[in-house]
C-alpha cells in the first residue's frame, strides 16, 4: 500500500512549482531582449504608500503632553514654510547633536530650496524620569534648486526635557528629524 502525502508534501507540490514559473517569468522580461521581451511596468506603477494624515492631540493628554505633541506639530509647520528662526526656537541650545551642525544643515537645506512641505502625524506621546517623547511618523518634500524633489518619510522619537517650561528638542532617536542630514 502506498503512503499518503502528507498535507505539506501535498502543498509543496502544488505551490512549488508555480512559484518557480512566476519567478524564471518574471525574470525572462529582464534579462531578454528583443521584440519578444516582456515589457517591464513604468516606475510610477509602484505601489503607492497611504498618504499620511496629520493627527489630533487625545482629549485626555495631559498638558505638558499636549504641549510636546504640539511642538513637534510646529517644527513640521516651520520646516515647511522654510521658517528657519522658527525651527530653532523649538530646539534647545543644548541639542545633543550639536545645535550649531542643526542650524547649518537646516539653512543648507532650507535655504536653497523653492518649495517644502511637511506632514507630521504623533503616534505616541510619553513621560517618564523627567522627559517627555513624542514618537512622529512625518514625510517632507523639498524642492531643490536644479528643479529635483528630495522626498522623504521617517519615524523620529523627539525627546524633551520636562523641567524646560518651553520644551525644546533635546534630543531625538530613529530618523533624523524632517530627513535633516549631518546632524
Amino acid at each position: 500500500m502506498k503512503a499518503r502525502p502528507s498535507f505539506i508534501d501535498a502543498l509543496r507540490n502544488a505551490v512549488l512549482p508555480v512559484l518557480v514559473v512566476m519567478l524564471l517569468g518574471g525574470c525572462a522580461g529582464v534579462t531578454r531582449s528583443g521584440s519578444g521581451a516582456a515589457a517591464l511596468p513604468p516606475a510610477a506603477a509602484k505601489p503607492k504608500q497611504p498618504a499620511l494624515v496629520p493627527t489630533s492631540p487625545p482629549s485626555d493628554l495631559g498638558a505638558v503632553e499636549r504641549f510636546a505633541w504640539q511642538q513637534v506639530v510646529q517644527l513640521g509647520d516651520a520646516f515647511a514654510s522654510g521658517d528657519i528662526g522658527g525651527f530653532l526656537s523649538r530646539v534647545s541650545r543644548g541639542f545633543y547633536r550639536g545645535y550649531s551642525a542643526l542650524e547649518l544643515s537646516l539653512k543648507a537645506l532650507l535655504e536653497n530650496s523653492s518649495a517644502r512641505a511637511a506632514v507630521v502625524a504623533v503616534r505616541l506621546v510619553a513621560e517618564e524620569e523627567g522627559r517627555v517623547s513624542v514618537r512622529a511618523a512625518w514625510t517632507r518634500s523639498v524642492t531643490l534648486p536644479d528643479g529635483r524633489v528630495d522626498a522623504r518619510q521617517g519615524e523620529t522619537v523627539f525627546l524633551f526635557l520636562k523641567s524646560d517650561t518651553s520644551l525644546r528638542l533635546l534630543d531625538y532617536r530613529g530618523d533624523a528629524p524632517f530627513g535633516i542630514d549631518g546632524i
